[in-house]
């Protein structure tokens, strides 16, 4: 019997240091020379101490006397919990790299769990084994049962209690960390010191209850052992009922922090979208203005070059100009009439700014090997601003090359072309795609880019502009082409409150 006891012993305490491994993946790095032996020392080593501190009768006698004989507490069992979180400190301080008080942070989750969840299933457990030992014994006070029997059946209780116990706690444990993680966006130790103060709060106050619990949990003097459930009854439900209070309390802090940290991020990138809205704003201005003077000078040039060539012939008729002179001249013209017709845009889609962006891209296709098609025109018709569909066109037109860049394929293409549907404008970008299978995050493509703040706002800035129509944003996977297609409906857009409100 007592192998089987120290079976389940060992047993627990693999659970619980397993679990301390599972609470810090992915939350500490393990330093570069202890990369692959770091998990198992610091598995080991909890394993190793907390078998030593329930088997060891030199700390039992050091705690409460060298024949066990005299007035003990509960108390001192805070003293077996310092020994665990201290060497689990070091072993961790040794072999993980990052600040201590983020590793201490973490020790301190992980302990507060692990006595709170004890605490939590005790109260219910310890109703349990006594509800039914007081059956055990009204059965044998009516001589309705032998001693042998009711000894075999307080020997099972015995280990079947354990077992729930044991099995209910690892239980809550595993069910807490598991909640816990689904908040963890990033390692602790990048966290930084004012949010590892806020954090450190529910683990302190947590493991202050379990030291308080501790202490006046029970008292023994000679052979009596008085327990705080037996003083008040009442702590049969307070004191599970305070214990997943505490629980709930780190698991809640670690949500709060994740969504602060959240809150912060996306005020970052409406900052960064804000001066992104600024500078085209400038920018469209800028197009306008060019685009007028480009279209003018071009008109003022083809004059200049007509009338250059009206006055040549005139001058050849009044015999006033040399065969070698006129051949000069014309071909200067003709320099020039060359040179005026490459000012002109390739694409003419009814609108400066969104013909810029088009011509644009167009020759980063060039340049890239890209074929580009464009079918595109602007519906000025339909209440859209110029400005909301240049976030449209550049970023999907830059997803579509970024795309193109990394494929392979012998022909690599984009095409473009927009359509209406009474008060719908369509726009569809097909470009093609090397295959690989999409990750999906918010119903959006992920960024594959290691700098996620600053990457990945393209489909969040399309799918925000398209809402802003009341439309929606589509794409799927056609063999080797990926296709987008933006909806939106006729409207009048981002208004000018809104734009100053960003």
């Amino acid at each position: 019997m007592n192998m089987v006891w120290q079976a389940l012993d060992l047993l627990e305490n693999i659970c619980r240091a397993g679990m301390l491994l599972y609470l810090i993946r992915d939350m500490i790095v393990a330093k570069e020379k202890y990369r692959r032996i770091a998990p198992w020392f610091l598995f080991v080593q909890l394993l190793v101490i907390n078998l030593w501190i329930t088997n060891s009768q030199w700390l039992e006698r050091r705690l409460y006397g060298k024949n066990l004989e005299f007035v003990s507490n509960s108390s001192y069992s805070i003293v077996k919990l310092v020994i665990c979180i201290g060497f689990s400190f070091l072993f961790m301080d040794l072999f993980y790299q990052g600040r201590r008080l983020a590793k201490l942070y973490l020790l301190s989750v992980f302990y507060t769990v692990q006595e709170s969840a004890r605490f939590a299933v005790h109260g219910l457990w310890m109703l349990f084994i006594m509800g039914y030992l007081d059956r055990l014994n009204e059965q044998i006070m009516a001589d309705q049962m032998e001693l042998e029997v009711y000894s075999l059946l307080v020997n099972r209780l015995q280990l079947t209690g354990w077992i729930l116990f044991a099995g209910g706690y690892l239980s809550v444990m595993y069910v807490t960390f598991r909640i816990y993680r689904r908040y963890i966006k990033e390692p602790v130790t990048q966290t930084a010191g004012q949010g590892l103060g806020f954090l450190m709060l529910a683990p302190i106050i947590g493991m202050s209850l379990d030291a308080a619990l501790r202490i006046i949990f029970y008292r023994q003097e000679g052979m009596e052992i008085e327990t705080l459930y037996d003083k008040h009854s009442s702590m049969y439900a307070v004191v599970p009922v305070i214990s997943l209070l505490c629980l709930v309390s780190v698991v809640y802090s670690r949500k709060i922090y994740s969504e602060l940290i959240r809150a912060e991020r996306e005020k970052q990138n409406l900052v960064f979208y804000k001066q992104q809205l600024a500078d085209m704003t400038d920018h469209v201005r800028e197009i306008e203005q060019l685009y007028d003077g480009i279209r003018s000078m071009r008109h003022d040039i083809n004059n200049y070059v007509a009338d250059m060539e009206q006055l040549l012939q005139i001058k050849e008729e009044q015999g006033k100009l040399t065969k070698k002179v006129k051949q000069e001249a014309e071909g200067y013209l003709a320099g020039m009439q060359q040179a005026v017709n490459g000012i002109f845009l390739q694409f003419s889609t009814g609108n400066p700014v969104t013909d810029v962006i088009l011509n644009r891209k167009a020759q980063i296709c060039r340049q890239e090997g890209i074929e580009f098609r464009g079918d595109f025109l602007y519906p000025a018709g339909l209440g859209i601003e110029a400005f909301d569909l240049g976030i449209l066109l550049n970023n999907a037109l830059d997803n579509a090359i970024e795309a193109c860049q990394k494929t392979v394929a012998d022909h690599r293409f984009i095409s473009l072309r927009s359509y209406g549907k009474g008060r719908m404008f369509f726009l569809v970008v097909e470009n093609t795609y090397d295959g690989k299978q999409l990750i999906e995050e918010g119903g959006l493509c992920r960024t594959t880019k290691m700098d996620t703040q600053m990457h990945g706002l393209g489909m969040k800035n399309m799918k925000s502009c398209v809402e802003r129509y009341y439309g929606t944003m589509e794409y799927e996977i056609s063999g080797d082409t990926f296709i987008l297609t933006l909806m939106l409906q006729a409207g009048e857009g981002m208004s000018e409150t809104e734009r100053e409100s960003l």
